[in-house]
């Protein structure tokens, strides 16, 4: 064996898991190489900073820091703030941090950061539900990295949805190890930051029905989302202002898909607003029956549930979502893109449900970002459809191959009907 083996072959241990320097060297080299292609995106600026990101930075400079905090957004231009508090004290940290250095760079190396703890984490749950396969975990954390939904997100749109994404996996992590009270705290997180880690709520009551999460850890989610709002009450936001937040974004919009292939993509094109406000809360509805049916049927089959029945049913689930649910984005399905990557290590032939949705997502996200010349998004809706349906029917298969069957019911006989039988 040549020198340069033996040093590469050389093991140690971080978290249980028993690595090479060789695989240090990979990992290295691959959080790297996705560094640099983030950073050379740094210089795009989309819609979002122009109209939100920038502007919100601007408010906090001329309000000198924690006092933007207190204002109330819409009342004056002193802020247009429109998302949760928590991403507001990540705004005013920047603003502290500042040292000359241009405000898009700073709301982006955040999301950036975000990214990276988002691919260890997605690294940590291959590596729980493959036994430990340092391989699979590797190649994993490596995709993660590179995914085009991922690098797009956060360098060139400085979009941050791998915040409360990074928590909804840790919560899924901790749900696999079977770790309930800490995955509701982390989902408490999730939310805070962002109103879509709700996703990820259908999966959470399906593996209470199937008696995998105890629903008594809940009530972290209020608490915690009521706390965080603590630091902005203390600077003068009224209550009645910080918890209807969420409440006024689900008003914001009033078409039925925002540059997402969804259904409403397919069947809703040049619809009067009136219609289109019939159909919002028609279509909810009718995406809560939906999940009520697949609740129903998952409840009553009889099965064991294995980490990747619980990854692909989070697939499955938070698709399912942004399909039915109408003012829906494009970013809206960034938990299953990125998850997709654990789904696709499993084996080859689930490649392709990672790389479809990877392709929406690019053509979706050119279409704001660069201004690309597709001009219908309903294709993208057939193939979106046709991929729901297939993680669905894998869904299937794992079930049956997982069932669990009564046992036979053995009768025992009298001795006088033994007798009577040998007669």
């Amino acid at each position: 064996m040549r020198s340069i083996d033996e040093f590469f072959d050389t093991e140690f241990e971080i978290f249980g898991l028993k690595l090479t320097l060789f695989d240090l060297f990979f990992f290295t080299v691959m959080t790297c190489l996705g560094l640099i292609i983030r950073l050379s995106l740094y210089d795009i600026v989309s819609g979002d900073y122009k109209l939100a990101f920038a502007d919100w930075m601007r408010e906090c400079h001329e309000a000198g820091g924690f006092a933007y905090l207190g204002i109330k957004p819409g009342v004056s231009d002193a802020s247009t703030f429109d998302y949760n508090c928590m991403f507001q004290y990540i705004i005013v940290i920047l603003h502290y941090i500042g040292g000359g250095i241009e405000d898009r760079y700073l709301v982006k190396t955040v999301s950036v950061i975000f990214d990276f703890i988002c691919a260890v984490t997605i690294a940590r749950i291959a590596c729980e539900v493959t036994g430990k396969d340092v391989k699979k975990t590797m190649i994993a954390y490596s995709a993660a990295m590179f995914l085009p939904s991922m690098v797009l997100n956060s360098g060139a749109w400085a979009q941050n949805d791998s915040i409360y994404t990074t928590f909804v996996f840790l919560s899924l992590l901790s749900i696999i190890k079977g770790k309930d009270n800490k995955a509701f705290i982390y989902l408490a997180f999730a939310y805070s930051f962002k109103q879509q880690a709700i996703f990820f709520v259908p999966f959470v009551i399906l593996m209470w029905l199937k008696n995998k999460v105890k629903i008594r850890y809940v009530f972290w989610i209020p608490v915690i989302h009521v706390l965080a709002m603590v630091p902005a009450a203390i600077a003068g936001r009224s209550w009645g202002d910080l918890l209807g937040i969420y409440g006024k974004q689900v008003k914001m919009f009033s078409r039925l898909t925002m540059n997402y292939p969804s259904i409403y993509a397919i069947i809703t094109k040049d619809l009067s607003s009136g219609i289109r406000k019939i159909l919002i809360p028609v279509g909810s509805v009718a995406t809560v029956m939906i999940f009520g049916i697949l609740a129903y049927y998952i409840y009553k089959k009889k099965f064991e549930i294995t980490g990747k029945y619980m990854i692909t049913l989070v697939i499955f689930t938070s698709l399912l979502c942004c399909f039915c649910l109408p003012a829906m984005h494009e970013r809206y399905a960034y938990i299953p893109e990125v998850l997709a990557v654990v789904y696709a290590v499993f084996s080859y032939k689930r490649m392709s449900i990672c790389t479809m949705l990877q392709v929406i997502a690019m053509i979706t996200y050119s279409r704001y970002l660069f201004g690309s010349t597709v001009s219908d998004v309903w294709p993208l809706s057939i193939a979106m459809l046709i991929t729901i349906l297939a993680v669905g029917y894998d869904l299937l298969l794992q079930m049956k191959e997982n069932e669990i069957k009564p046992e036979p019911v053995v009768v025992e006989q009298t001795e006088a009907e033994t007798e009577a039988v040998s007669g």
